[in-house]
């Protein structure tokens, strides 16, 4: 099995999730894990895709040219060594947290340090700016052992710092 990290930037327009994919399909390809996202004008797609058919990265790249040039994208692509590619695994808890406030500089820094410094992986996170409010919303991994009691004085601290409002919520499992 090959696997692949795909990532395309460029001005947002209909067609280039149809495009790119288009392109996966057609080259037999398997989407294992995505995100794409606009920001402000711009749209942002990374990809995690696996095939078991002989596929090199070059060849993957020119097959994705059409769509790049077509849709006016940055394409990459780079094979992931299967010595470090892994299938997800259980983390510890895993929390949902909201930051909303005024808009100011380092909020998503020092949310990301607080988080750092305490072994806390950052599974995904996302920033909003409207004119009255600034929103950040992330999805934390806590490491095993960690609690959210453990870590709440340093959140409270953080919220009188940063002069913001900070929830955080424990997402349950759904058990199948």
């Amino acid at each position: 099995m090959k696997h692949f990290v795909i990532t395309a930037v460029g001005e947002d327009r209909p067609g280039i999730v149809a495009g790119i994919t288009w392109v996966l399909y057609e080259m037999g390809f398997n989407i294992e894990d995505s995100a794409m996202t606009r920001l402000n004008n711009e749209f942002a797609v990374m990809l995690v895709v696996t095939t078991e058919k002989d596929i090199t990265e070059n060849q993957l790249k020119e097959n994705l040219r059409t769509v790049s040039k077509g849709k006016k994208l940055t394409i990459n692509v780079r094979k992931i060594p299967e010595e470090i590619y892994r299938e997800k695994e259980e983390k510890g808890e895993i929390y949902n947290i909201v930051v909303y406030g005024g808009d100011k500089p380092g909020i998503v820094y020092k949310v990301a340090k607080l988080l750092a410094d305490r072994n806390i992986n950052i599974a995904d996170l996302r920033t909003e700016k409207t004119p009255d409010i600034y929103v950040l919303i992330a999805q934390v991994e806590f490491p095993e052992g960690l609690k959210l009691e453990n870590i709440q004085p340093e959140i409270e601290k953080l919220k009188d710092e940063l002069n913001v409002d900070i929830s955080v919520e424990k997402v349950e499992s759904v058990e199948m």
